[in-house]
């Protein structure tokens, strides 16, 4: 194929170190002029997981394409410029995935056979196909060093604004609380708070922000410091949910929202005021009976439109019923057939325990071993975050 074509591709440009397009070496020339071009259809695999590797080494020209694992698990998209299956040049290995094309996807293609006659017939390929593996590598070593980095970054400020010591809320009358976050491998903004906005009013709340990594951990942080400012200051739920979202909405052109469960217990009148904003839904369990999903109306999400009503509801919780909040990271939990676990099966979880309900922590702890056995060992893209109040 035109050798022009491909020098004009950035990451041809990067890899193989051509600095002027009208001066590239002997081997990166005869490398580029061997390949050729391939169009596959949308649907079809560029290459199959566990299939030989005969045809070689693609490189994206135009269109997307999607990377599946074994277990056919969506785990990557690549675009213009990603190279598929380099390895197999040099190698023997099976494909390690499959890259199927979302939509019409043009390569550039160069197959084993074809690259062990020019590296045959002129040494310099083998060498320019080398480098241009290190330097490949070394970027992604790189890149991944910038990840881990921004990850641990991002965990640092989800995890130090969460309360983890509960004792204070164990000491009021008839309340047992405790709350629990575990991080996905992607860092996204699950958070919770409980905070006593007077003597007889306690505050306990869960959260979920849209995206993830430290741009949601930083909005994570902004979204808990406006409502508890603003809670702790006696006002209404519904004035509290209104000026936080106000402020989150203040200059957001990354457009990130919040989904909240803000509640508010008065310890006297035993009622529960809340706020549903635009998050799932919590279960409630009444003396001697199961644990239901609470029926309630949902209002905005926070951060996605300015000066926007919110409606109080209400519940009762009298002493001996308990209450249970969680994130979209416990129903949405996907196992190895990529299954969700889903609200029906979560009843079904905190219907086994009901007899732990006295004892928070291990009735949390008893949820968080029911979704490991659903999820029976398949990495979790959210994170999973649960707040539990007892009345026992």
């Amino acid at each position: 194929m035109e050798i022009e074509r491909l020098k004009k591709v950035t990451t041809i440009q990067e890899f193989f170190q051509i600095t002027n397009r009208d001066a590239i070496s002997d081997g990166t020339k005869a490398f580029l002029e061997a390949m050729k071009e391939v169009k596959i259809p949308s649907g079809q695999d560029i290459v199959t997981y566990g299939q030989e590797s005969e045809d070689g080494m693609y490189i994206i020209l135009e269109g997307t394409a999607d990377v599946y694992s074994a277990s056919d698990s969506l785990i990557n998209t690549l675009s213009v410029g990603d190279f598929i299956g380099e390895l197999g040049l040099i190698n023997d290995d099976m494909r390690a995935a499959t890259v199927r094309a979302r939509g019409d996807v043009v390569c550039a293609n160069i197959s084993k056979k074809l690259f062990d006659e020019i590296a045959s017939a002129n040494r310099k390929v083998y060498g320019t196909f080398m480098n241009m593996l290190y330097t490949k590598t070394t970027k992604l070593v790189s890149e991944r060093e910038r990840i881990r980095s921004e990850l641990a970054i991002a965990t640092q400020i989800q995890t130090g604004c969460l309360e983890n010591d509960f004792t204070e809320f164990n000491q009021l009358p008839d309340v047992k609380l405790t709350a629990r976050m575990r991080p996905a491998k992607e860092v996204g903004g699950d958070f919770y708070d409980m905070f006593m906005i007077d003597e007889t009013h306690v505050c306990f709340l869960i959260a979920d922000v849209s995206g993830k990594g430290v741009p949601a951990a930083m909005f994570m942080s902004m979204a808990k410091t406006h409502i508890k400012n603003y809670a702790t200051l006696g006002l209404p739920l519904a004035e509290v949910a209104s000026r936080a979202n106000n402020q989150l909405c203040y200059k957001n052109e990354a457009m990130m929202f919040v989904t909240a469960f803000i509640c508010a217990l008065d310890l006297e009148t035993n009622r529960v005021t809340f706020i549903n904003a635009g998050h799932n839904l919590p279960f409630v369990q009444h003396v001697g009976g199961k644990f239901e999903m609470i029926k309630a109306k949902a209002n905005m999400v926070l951060g996605m439109m300015e000066d926007v009503p919110y409606r109080e509801q209400y519940l009762d919780l009298e002493k001996g019923d308990s209450i249970y909040l969680y994130t979209d990271g416990v129903t949405e939990a996907l196992n190895p057939k990529q299954e969700l676990l889903g609200d029906a099966y979560l009843e079904d979880m905190l219907n086994r325990h009901k007899d732990k309900v006295a004892d928070v922590d291990a009735f949390v702890d008893a949820m968080y071993d029911e979704v490991d056995a659903f999820a029976d060992g398949e990495m979790q893209a959210d994170d999973i975050t649960m707040v539990y109040l007892s009345r026992k």
